[in-house]
């Protein structure tokens, strides 16, 4: 006797088939959703499931990177990714370190700049590193996040941004002699 069901589409389409397993030991048991119009997702589904994740750890060297300018300069800290799904979220995760060495007051703010191979450059929204105190040597570590939408599987470069809020006051980032992080995860849909 075949522990087969089947079941042929009504024009001529394909057909579902529902068979037992082999042995009496490997009993299975198939759980439908319990709700209306449900979607079955087999088990290799990606659905919610990192795709891939590219790091890197940025060391400046000997000396802080600073700048005097009120528009965003690049900082160095630049990494890649391809992604490997049209639908896919890219989330951005990084530490930078804001570096204040005077007492003038001033925001040091940092920006993420998105270059899409064979497409446009966009900008992702400045975020600050709350550097507005009156304290000078003070060191503050902040986390970058940020979530970009693909829109297809050229490949996207990130690079770490930042900028003062006061032409007369130098913003300092990536302190010298320290390792800083940077990492992008394609989210798949």
């Amino acid at each position: 006797m075949t522990a087969k069901i089947k079941l042929n589409a009504a024009s001529g389409g394909g057909s579902f088939s529902l068979q037992a397993p082999s042995s009496s030991s490997n009993n299975r048991v198939f759980t439908l959703p319990d709700s209306a119009d449900a979607a079955l997702l087999t088990a290799t589904a990606a659905l919610g499931k990192l795709g891939q994740i590219v790091t890197q750890v940025y060391e400046p060297g000997g000396s802080d990177i600073s700048t005097t300018s009120t528009s965003f300069v690049d900082t160095g800290m630049t990494l890649s990714i391809t992604p490997s799904n049209t639908n896919s979220k890219i989330f951005i995760f990084g530490i930078a370190n804001g570096h204040r060495v005077s007492s003038s007051v001033a925001n040091s703010i940092i920006n993420i700049e998105r270059a899409v191979s064979g497409g446009s450059t966009g900008v992702l929204s400045g975020q600050s590193l709350g550097l507005a105190h009156t304290y000078s040597n003070l060191v503050v570590n902040t986390p970058i996040f940020f979530v970009d939408g693909t829109t297809g599987t050229a490949q996207r470069t990130y690079t770490v941004q930042h900028k003062t809020d006061s032409g007369s006051v130098t913003s300092y980032i990536f302190r010298a002699n320290t390792s800083n992080m940077f990492v992008l995860m394609e989210i798949l849909p």
